[in-house]
């Protein structure tokens, strides 16, 4: 009978000790403690003093056993052991999905001992116990008993799990942390329009690879005004091919033509200019590829310089409204091409268009709140338009409905009442109060009216300020010189003219310096992303480290990674930027997979200066077993990643490096 209502006390004070808010604080004090196993799931149970977790994203995990494809994206975590503090947050998602997808095991290890001690500490220190004082023999084993079973019925189980959501949570908010990251530098990259060729007037060519479909190609203008649309097939036999090779021939002549004429020259001229062309960098781009060799290498009139560009997303902009009433009569499929070649010119402009989940600029994305991180890429997306501006008279309604404080609805109305002559008419638009026009204006620019300062980053509210302080500085809104002429001497000058701004007007020397600095950018550099500059070596040295200048394409010849692991390392390969991550950033070089440039790869480059579409050049080091491709930046000269490698480097160090069509200044002599 003692021993019955002995085994009903324990379990009663087990539980209220499992409440005990002390206790459960000192337990979760432990967490640095705190060990976690993963194995490769085989179908069994956790062992002694281990506790497993199944998913925490609420979703009940499927009994199916993984794939092998999702046991070869895992194999990193089957036999891993870490403390908990230790593992990264890229780490703890992948250790996750592979849990959710029944790949790997997760189990806890802690030292049952020393998290008992101090549990018991905490109960002793509890206002609600009596126990530290007692000598009594029956209390000290209810207590000691009551204590055991509350760790390992209930406490275990239930801190291990939290200590896990804790760890998930933050880890899922730095994830849309890197992706909101990755959004803003890919919206803010420079346009290239001004860079094509060193005339802003230049047209380009915008290739959507294909197979049995075809390449969709599309020529521009440099404004990103469509002037040709075409399908180039040349999959089948030769004469196939040779077809696809003429009518690729023809654009590229077409586009050189339109730039020889629009520079003054005649049809005939080759001023040595190369002829841009933006490749996506979808299936079928190593085949695009050789085909823009296979024509440039039998007609040496034809240079070309190819920039990969990510066609992430432009299929979902072709089927949209906006791109069916702009291309009527096309299909979605043929317009796609039109997207990536707008995406070179103006990121902003065209990916604004597309909704930023797929832009594939995030990783582990599909395993995130999917309110939390479309609200998140949305203030983004809105943050970047703010910092930019618009020009209200030739922006899109996408963009425009980006500007903060107008919804989608105001955004029509000013889109219908277009052109506006000035600030002031948004005040004539239906719906479009003081107080919204006082958020939304700055933000909003008219070039050409009869307002100069309407074209400006300042405020209407500070118009008298800015007046003013133009005539102080001596400084013209037309005339870049002017306001670069104090630049020696620019924090006394600005602080000056800021104090006696202050005392005319009556506001802050804060408010009258910031006045001074939007005027400033406005005359000298009116767009911000001209202003953001690379950490990455941009000079046209070859030794220069990153640098892609004197780096050439990787080998037509080289399709696969097999391919790729028979020649390491390729030294002075030309990449592009697709994903920054905490442990590194991810690079398009020309294959099927992009390769990882680990942070330990990047030498004196900071990681976060690196931009989502940037082209630097890298050297291939590795190729795992998994078809894992590791680089290095090139200039450092980092070896090869494996023993096997460095062999094949050997007996290969005669062999083709990068040979794809490039311009003629990036050709290596």
């Amino acid at each position: 009978m003692l021993k019955i209502h002995h085994d009903k006390a324990v379990i009663l004070l087990a539980n209220r000790i499992a409440g005990d808010a002390n206790v459960i604080d000192a337990i979760m004090d432990q967490r640095k403690y705190c060990r976690v196993q993963v194995k490769q799931f085989t179908g069994g149970g956790g062992s002694r003093g281990s506790t497993k977790v199944s998913s925490t994203k609420g979703k009940s995990a499927s009994r199916k056993p993984a794939s092998s494809a999702t046991t070869t994206s895992t194999s990193t975590y089957h036999d891993y052991n870490n403390k908990i503090s230790n593992i990264q947050d890229h780490q703890v998602l992948a250790i996750r999905r592979g849990v959710d997808q029944k790949a790997l095991k997760l189990t806890f290890e802690l030292n049952d001992d020393h998290v008992k001690r101090t549990a018991l500490q905490a109960l002793h220190a509890s206002s609600n116990s009596n126990t530290k004082n007692n000598n009594h023999s029956f209390v000290n084993k209810l207590y000691r008993d009551a204590l055991e079973d509350a760790w390992t019925r209930l406490l275990r189980k239930r801190c291990t799990s939290r200590l896990w959501k804790e760890k998930c949570q933050h880890a899922e908010l730095r994830a849309i942390e890197v992706f909101c990251e990755n959004l803003n530098k890919a919206l803010l990259a420079p346009p290239a329009a001004e860079m094509i060729g060193g005339d802003s007037n230049k047209a380009l060519l915008a290739l959507d690879p294909g197979f049995k479909a075809g390449i969709k190609a599309a020529i521009l203008s440099s404004e990103g005004k469509t002037i040709v649309l075409e399908t180039i097939k040349f999959l089948g036999g030769a004469t196939e091919r040779e077809e696809g090779k003429r009518k690729l021939s023809s654009l590229l002549e077409r586009v050189q033509h339109i730039n020889n004429n629009g520079s003054g020259g005649s049809s005939n001229d080759n001023d040595g200019d190369d002829i841009c062309v933006v490749l996506g960098n979808g299936h079928g781009t190593r085949e695009a590829r050789q085909l823009l060799q296979d024509v440039t290498s039998q007609n040496s009139n034809l240079t070309v310089d190819v920039h990969l560009v990510s066609e992430a997303g432009a299929s979902v902009w072709s089927v949209t409204e906006a791109a069916s009433d702009e291309f009527p009569k096309e299909t979605p499929a043929s317009i796609a091409a039109v997207s990536i070649g707008r995406r070179y010119l103006n990121p902003l402009a065209e990916l604004v268009k597309v909704p930023p989940k797929s832009l594939g600029l995030g990783m582990y994305q599909h395993d995130l709140s999917e309110k939390v991180l479309d609200e998140k890429l949305t203030l983004t997306s809105i943050d970047c338009v703010a910092e930019v501006g618009v020009d209200v008279n030739s922006c899109s309604l996408a963009i425009l409905q980006k500007v903060p404080s107008l919804t989608k609805t105001l955004a029509q109305k000013v889109f219908n009442a277009r052109p506006l002559k000035s600030r002031k008419d948004l005040l004539r638009v239906k719906g479009l109060g003081e107080k919204t026009y006082e958020n939304a204006a700055a933000f909003i620019r008219v070039a050409g009216g009869s307002e100069p300062l309407d074209n400006t980053m300042v405020h209407p509210e500070s118009y008298d300020l800015a007046r003013w302080l133009l005539k102080e500085l001596q400084w013209k809104l037309n005339d870049a010189t002017s306001a670069e002429k104090d630049s020696d001497s620019k924090d006394e000058v600005w602080t000056a003219a800021a104090k006696k701004a202050s005392k005319k007007f009556t506001v802050s020397e804060d408010r009258a310096h910031s006045v001074i600095e939007h005027l400033f950018f406005s005359i000298t550099s009116p767009d911000p992303r001209t202003r953001k500059n690379s950490g990455v070596a941009s000079t046209s040295s070859p030794a220069d480290i990153g640098s892609a200048a004197g780096c050439a394409a990787l080998s037509s010849g080289i399709s696969t990674a097999d391919k790729l692991r028979d020649f390491l390392p390729h030294r002075n390969i030309i990449g592009t930027v697709r994903n920054v991550v905490d442990f590194g950033a991810f690079i398009d070089f020309g294959l099927e997979n992009d390769g990882l440039l680990h942070r330990s790869k990047l030498g004196p480059v900071n990681l976060g200066s690196l931009l989502v579409g940037q082209d630097i050049g890298v050297d291939i080091l590795g190729v795992s077993k998994d078809n894992k491709i590791s680089l290095g930046l090139a200039g450092l000269n980092f070896p090869v990643d494996d023993a096997d490698a460095k062999k094949r480097s050997l007996s290969s160090a005669n062999g083709k490096r990068g040979d794809g069509p490039v311009s003629k200044k990036n050709r290596r002599k």
